[in-house]
């Protein structure tokens, strides 16, 4: 089964439990439309000061894409980090959930996520890849205009669009596991997008 398949199903069987909504009346899917190649882009750069006040923060700027592919939400990132020459990928889907940051053991994934509600992030570890690559939830704004991404530690990414073979579980500092986005323009994601699209 492809990753399309995988997540596809995951999302048809979680909105029968509750696990992610298939409703248009929540806030993911009011921002970003249940329709093909709707998106919302979200970024956060860190300038000198802040890096040098945060020495051990290693995330230089996070890039957030979340684009509708019929049937679900995905979510593609990108981490330009201090001593590497590209960034490193993030690719999965999300979808809407009432209790975002429990796992399948009902235990939150994040300590430091308060909020209940939120998007329930499932990464994958290559471009068509079966592979699971870890679970991460985000919290949404109710209006669309921000959100506060929680990444995990060891979450899987790569170094490039096609390098599958390539694929390393991050290892990530208190530092560089939450960030909070702004929403731009979403044409400044689309290279993102377009790079990080499965056949």
């Amino acid at each position: 089964m492809s990753i399309r398949a995988t997540i596809a199903l995951a999302v048809m069987l979680g909105a029968g439990s509750g696990a992610m909504a298939q409703s248009s009346d929540d806030p993911l899917s009011r921002a970003v439309p249940r329709r093909e190649g709707a998106s919302a882009c979200f970024t956060r750069s860190y300038d000198g000061a802040h890096l040098k006040a945060h020495p051990r923060q290693v995330t230089q700027s996070v890039m957030l894409s979340l684009r509708y592919e019929q049937p679900y939400h995905m979510v593609r990132i990108a981490l330009l980090q201090k001593g590497r020459p590209a960034p490193l990928y993030v690719v999965g889907g999300c979808g809407w959930n009432e209790k975002a940051n429990l796992g399948v053991d009902d235990k939150p994934l994040v300590a430091a996520f308060k909020a209940t509600s939120g998007l329930d992030c499932h990464a994958y570890a290559g471009l068509n890849s079966d592979e699971e690559g870890g679970d991460f939830p985000i919290d949404f704004a109710t209006d669309g205009k921000t959100l506060t991404l929680y990444l995990v530690d060891q979450t899987s990414a790569w170094s490039g669009p096609n390098q599958k073979k390539k694929t390393i579980n991050m290892r990530l500092g208190s530092e560089d596991l939450i960030f909070r986005l702004d929403r731009v323009d979403a044409a400044t994601c689309k290279s993102m997008e377009t790079a990080l699209r499965g056949k």
